[in-house]
């Protein structure tokens, strides 16, 4: 009995943190998608995502690093509580949930390792200097240029894309692709697909449509900062928008593709930006993003964050515990 309650409590407490968090990040979301203009579209990218996956990270760090902990110190193996209607059904609420992630995830690796195999299966080797991952030619119909693979990342480029491109413009798409993988987007976009919320939370949807429209615009940035042209990436975007018409892009696999959405009006607004940015002389040719430091920020925060948890540690257990009989109660 006594696992059985810490497992009830764990799941209950991530279910109320999870439930919690929604409703204050929903109100960030909000504000966030009215900043997007203010901000540089990498920024806006950042900030939708964080607030986003926000209330699942919160969810599982209260329940793994305090709820948990509270419980095995303070609760004796012999006490005899039961898991009363309420607790179970909170803890119901929560297996949901995880059961639901889990699934997700699972169905989104396997179809995009299938479309990776299927890809692969008939591609070979494609030449592209100064490209630091494989990239592959693929045959078929399909007019593919994708970025796959969330840490082993490859670059898929159909046979019929390279020969509408030109040389110039092919480099430009595949820089585009480089700079989704630089920025880790594959493995967003499947912490965004496990964690979409029900249909009828219409604002978390157009707020994960809005972080893959700002993130396609800071992968246009990015295929600038590394050198290509603005006028040779828009002209890439017009001809595989025109191949990709009457071929939709399937929504079940993490994958960055050139154009995710093929709808005409994503295609106009990143060609706008794109010309807003040829227009200003010190875009064209910006120095790429230090990744190096960038890393060593990364680092930096999260030994902060061991820092501050292991310090504020005991002070929180004895309140947590509090909580938790309120729950069993």
């Amino acid at each position: 009995m006594f696992f059985d309650l810490a497992l009830a409590l764990c799941l209950a407490v991530l279910f109320i943190v999870l439930a919690g968090t929604e409703i204050f990040c929903a109100a960030g979301l909000w504000l966030a998608r009215r900043m997007l203009r203010s901000v540089s579209p990498r920024t806006g990218a950042n900030l939708l995502f964080t607030l986003r996956i926000l209330p699942l990270f919160l969810a599982l760090a209260v329940t793994v690093g305090f709820a948990l902990p509270a419980f095995l110190e303070f609760e004796p193996h012999s006490s005899g509580e039961l898991i009363g209607f309420r607790l179970l059904v909170l803890a119901m609420l929560g297996a949901l949930i995880i059961a639901l992630v889990t699934f997700r995830a699972w169905r989104i690796i396997r179809a995009t390792h299938r479309a990776q195999k299927q890809w692969h299966a008939h591609a070979k080797p494609l030449r592209q200097d100064g490209v630091t991952v494989p990239v592959y030619c693929a045959d078929g119909p399909c007019p593919l240029l994708a970025a796959t693979g969330m840490f082993r990342p490859r670059i898929f480029v159909s046979r019929k894309v390279t020969q509408n491109l030109s040389a110039e413009e092919l480099s430009a798409a595949i820089a585009h692709e480089m700079a989704h993988i630089n920025a880790r987007d594959n493995l967003k976009q499947l912490f965004l697909k496990i964690t979409q919320p029900p249909r009828w939370l219409k604002l978390f949807r157009i707020s994960d449509a809005s972080w893959l429209n700002v993130s396609e615009m800071a992968a246009d940035e990015g295929a600038l900062a590394s050198g290509a042209s603005a006028l040779d990436l828009s002209s890439a975007l017009v001809k595989v928008g025109r191949l990709s018409r009457h071929f939709p892009v399937n929504q079940m696999i993490a994958a960055s593709h050139l154009l995710p959405v093929a709808g005409e009006s994503s295609i106009e607004m990143r060609i706008t930006h794109l010309g807003k940015l040829l227009g200003c002389a010190d875009q064209e040719r910006r120095p790429g993003t230090n990744l190096g430091g960038k890393r060593y920020r990364t680092l930096a925060s999260l030994l902060l964050l061991v820092i501050a948890y292991a310090v504020c540690l005991h002070a929180v257990l004895p309140w947590m515990h509090e909580t938790l009989e309120i729950l069993v109660r």
